[in-house]
């Protein structure tokens, strides 16, 4: 990404106070026309209080909070649980090892009934235990520069249907301005801190007429927004910016933070540098994440906030 590229993305996230409606907030997603020639664009957004009155059960992400309680409640939603299928894949590899065993030592075996048992039973160890190793293997690299990383999203949003489209058309109108929606969701829920993960594709990028939208709303409890605004709040945003082929993805991440009013980013060692961002450049092959470059910059600004 070269500076002209930044400078095009610059202001990119937006936290915006609705004066008519006390504790509302709408977080925009800005500069969408720079965004278009990328593969996907994610948004990671948390929020953290500094009162210790305000717990994360007093604010709540409109509507993808919602969308998440229904899922684990059992309820139908727009959103549907993703599923890791590696664990089948890995069952299948061990299963055709075996195969291979059986071919280059005992050919005569191969369509044997113990060679089918060995297969099956590799299959099904293999899909069960895969967990176990991935977890060791995110533990083991999470300090390198190459990481074995876990899935960002656990939910999907499900295909377009009549009613969906109906439900888009009504969220506008509702909101009273362009919305944009995320094909893929992960909503965290800590005592005192929410995390908002959402994905959005290339095609719900393009399809976004003007240079803006909304992401979504945020609400403080109104018992406790005066605290809210009074002691102020830590609004952290990633932005990544991604290029994909296949399997393969390479990606430029931006980390800004609002501490109050202030704009700033956290280093690496986890201090403090005021009107920076924090710029990180990855290479993702499914869950394997290589760690090219990162440094600070202070000319260029990813988050904004205003009132309304």
């Amino acid at each position: 990404m070269t500076k002209d590229e930044f400078q095009k993305t610059a202001d990119s996230v937006g936290l915006v106070s609705d004066n008519k409606k006390n504790g509302t907030f709408e977080i925009i997603l800005d500069k969408i026309e720079s965004m278009k020639k990328y593969n996907s664009v994610e948004c990671h957004l948390v929020l953290y209080p500094y009162s210790d009155e305000v717990s994360s059960r007093d604010f709540v992400f409109t509507p993808y909070e919602e969308y998440v309680r229904d899922i684990l409640v059992k309820q139908r939603s727009a959103y549907a649980e993703m599923t890791d299928r590696f664990g089948n894949f890995f069952g299948l590899f061990l299963g055709v090892v075996i195969i291979a065993i059986f071919a280059i030592f005992k050919p005569e075996d191969l369509l044997s009934v113990e060679s089918l048992v060995s297969v099956i039973g590799s299959y099904l160890i293999g899909k069960e235990i895969w967990d176990d190793i991935e977890n060791i293997l995110i533990n083991l690299t999470k300090k390198m520069t190459v990481r074995m990383v876990e899935n960002y999203y656990r939910f999907q949003l499900e295909k377009h249907s009549t009613l969906t489209l109906y439900s888009l058309f009504a969220k506008k109108r509702r909101y009273g301005r362009e919305t944009i929606v995320p094909e893929k969701i992960d909503f965290i829920q800590h005592s005192n801190s929410q995390t908002l993960r959402l994905y959005f594709s290339k095609k719900e990028i393009r399809k976004i007429p003007g240079s803006s939208a909304l992401m979504v709303t945020l609400s403080v409890t109104p018992d406790k927004i005066t605290e809210f605004l009074e002691k102020g709040w830590l609004f952290g945003v990633k932005l990544s910016l991604n290029k994909s082929f296949i399997c393969f993805k390479k990606s430029v991440e931006l980390f800004q933070s609002l501490d109050g009013q202030k704009k700033g980013c956290l280093d690496e060692a986890g201090n403090w540098h005021e009107g920076s961002v924090f710029k990180r450049k990855t290479f993702t092959f499914w869950k394997i994440k290589a760690f090219l470059s990162k440094k600070l910059t202070d000319d260029f600004s990813l988050v904004y906030s205003k009132s309304e």
